[in-house]
């Protein structure tokens, strides 16, 4: 059978637009993903939010693997500490076990190493909570650093703050709530004997240093 002419084009025509259609959403997809920059591409996972009140932002874990020696005494009581957290040791659970075990009553610390799936925190003072941000990663502690005082109970207390080095090199950090260690963290510990008292602020409901305050 003999069509006419303009049968055959419109037939070829829609036979291209079918065509067409079936391709453009793999072309549409290819072009996105060749004008979208290498480094977008490849960005980390946005971090989980949640809202905590002060209160909850105590340790919450284990430390087995934590193994401790004593480097240096001075006769004011002043004392130097290494503290070698293993794969898997919950970073603040380690630091508060050793200063409960130790009897810490006030020092400092720092730290580098790496660690997975950790939580930071910054804290709102208008809504009196920290917004803590988790990710789950393997990243490289670029430095941990903190102090030891009495709480208003008159235990000692862990404040650590952390800087985290992401695998495309940026940098994440703030106030640290939990942190698995992978596969060690090096931590020095300096003690003294001098107490450090910590006293509750009525305007952020934290614990904070007052140094004028005597050891209950």
């Amino acid at each position: 059978m003999i069509r006419p002419a303009w049968t055959q084009a419109l037939r070829t025509a829609c036979e291209r637009r079918a065509q067409l259609c079936r391709i453009a959403p793999a072309v549409v997809a290819g072009a996105l993903l060749w004008a979208t920059p290498a480094h977008a591409r490849d960005a980390p996972p946005q971090a989980t939010v949640r809202w905590l009140k002060p209160s909850e932002t105590g340790p919450k874990g284990k430390a087995p693997g934590a193994k401790l020696r004593l480097l240096a005494e001075s006769p004011k009581g002043e004392k130097s500490y290494a503290l070698i957290l293993s794969r898997g040791d919950e970073v603040l659970s380690a630091l508060s076990e050793f200063a409960r075990a130790n009897h810490v009553v006030s020092g400092h610390f720092t730290g580098i190493g790496a660690i997975r799936d950790p939580e930071v925190a910054w804290f709102d003072p208008n809504r009196k909570e920290y917004e803590a941000l988790s990710q789950i990663e393997q990243m490289e502690v670029l430095t941990l650093a903190g102090d030891f005082a009495l709480g208003v109970d008159g235990q000692p207390l862990v404040h650590a703050h952390v800087s985290l080095g992401r695998r495309d090199g940026s940098v994440w950090g703030g106030h640290l709530l939990r942190a698995s260690t992978s596969p060690t963290l090096e931590i020095f510990v300096t003690t003294y004997s001098q107490a450090l008292q910590k006293r509750l602020d009525p305007e952020t409901g934290l614990q904070l240093i007052d140094p004028t305050l005597e050891q209950k």
